[in-house]
């Protein structure tokens, strides 16, 4: 059997941040989150998921909390 899987987590990170005075917050922590400043690993996983793609018969799983 050959299969293909997707995982999915959410993981929940806690962060206390100083945002510059003028500037909006959500504005503030995207940028910072995408230049690698705010980092959720190892993080805490509260949630994952898994489907299951059988590559023989071309069949899924529902979506399996695990």
């Amino acid at each position: 059997m050959k299969i293909e899987v997707n995982i999915e987590e959410m993981v929940v990170g806690k962060f206390e941040l100083d945002i510059p005075e003028g500037v909006e917050p959500y504005d503030f922590i995207r940028d910072e989150y995408y230049k690698g400043k705010i980092v959720l690993e190892p993080g805490e996983c509260q949630f994952r998921q898994m489907e299951i793609h059988d590559l023989t018969d071309d069949s899924w799983t529902e979506w399996i909390e695990f």
